[in-house]
Parts: C-alpha cells; structure tokens; sequence
C-alpha cells in the first residue's frame, strides 16, 4: 500500500501539470487549498468515515458544502472521494504548494528558534534570507526552547545549526575525545 507522503506527490502531481497546461498554477493553488478546507470539516470528515454513508451520499453532501468549487476541482473531490483519499488531502496540498513556489522561484525554509519570535524579526531574517540566495523566501518558524538560545535554518536537504544546544554537544564531545 502506497504511503500517504507517494499518494500526495503522485496526484499533486497531476494537478500541478494540469495547472501548468492551463497556465493557473495560482487558481489551482487557491482551488486545493479550498477544497483542503473543505475536506477537513469535522462533520464531512466524519461522514466520510461512516461506512453507512455511500459515495454518492458523500459527493452529494460536499458538492453543497462547496458551490463556489470549479467543475474541475469537482471532479478531484470526486476522485478523492471515489478511492478514498479524502484523508490524504493535505498531503496533497502541502506536496502542491511546494510544486507551485518551485516553479515560481520561493524557496521553502523553516527557521527552529528557542524563544518565539516577533514578526517583525521573522520579516528580517525572511528578507536576509531572500537576499542571500538570491531567490524569494517563505520562512516558517518553529520554537523549541531544547535549543536553549540560537537557531537552525533547514532549506530543502540542507540544514544550518547555530544553536546553543548544537555548540555545547559539540563541546562535550571535543572534550570527550
């Protein structure tokens, strides 16, 4: 059975290639966070989980709860709904996203800090960022209060760790030796 990370790629995927045929990758990127809001209703998702309700049944009450859904991104809630995948949606969605700001240029990176912080600083390090790999950056934070003071930058498969907690396990270690 395909993992839930293999299913999100492969029908992003497909979206994505659909949404660049059309020349739409941001129509798209606003249709499948709709249809990710959609399908994350506790009352949907819960009868989406009741055997007792068939798949007609779900079509019928998701296509009430979303109207304004174009016809295409109808028909992905139906395929979603058809093999029941509905629960892989944000998968799907987060897999999109990445897809989208791709091929638009952005990177994706996620600052881990100890303490939170304010989003003025988060705009800061974002711009200092962007102007150092000369590309856009859309910096996600975390907190981890582990770290004790500093921070980790991770971009992609690449990871920079300048954390108080880094520094003193590799003092610990050097001292060790």
């Amino acid at each position: 059975m395909p993992s839930a990370s293999n299913i999100g790629r492969r029908y992003a995927s497909g979206i994505f290639q659909l949404a660049e045929e059309e020349k739409a990758i941001d129509t798209w990127r606003e249709e499948v966070a709709k249809l990710d809001d959609l399908l994350s209703d506790h009352v949907l998702r819960a009868a989406f989980q009741n055997p007792a309700v068939d798949n007609p049944r779900r079509m019928d009450l998701a296509a009430r709860l979303a109207p304004e859904l174009r016809a295409e991104t109808q028909n992905l809630m139906r395929l979603l709904i058809e093999h029941h995948r509905t629960a892989d949606m944000p998968a799907i969605r987060r897999e999109y996203e990445r897809l989208a700001d791709e091929a638009s240029g952005i990177v994706t990176a996620t600052m881990t800090t100890a303490i939170p912080l304010e989003e003025s600083e988060r705009r800061r390090y974002e711009q200092q960022l962007s102007k150092k790999l000369e590309r856009k950056v859309r910096l996600a934070v975390r907190t981890d209060p582990e770290l004790i003071g500093g921070a980790s930058i991770q971009i992609g498969d690449h990871l920079v760790d300048a954390s108080v907690k880094t520094r003193l396990d590799r003092l610990r270690e050097d001292l060790l030796r």
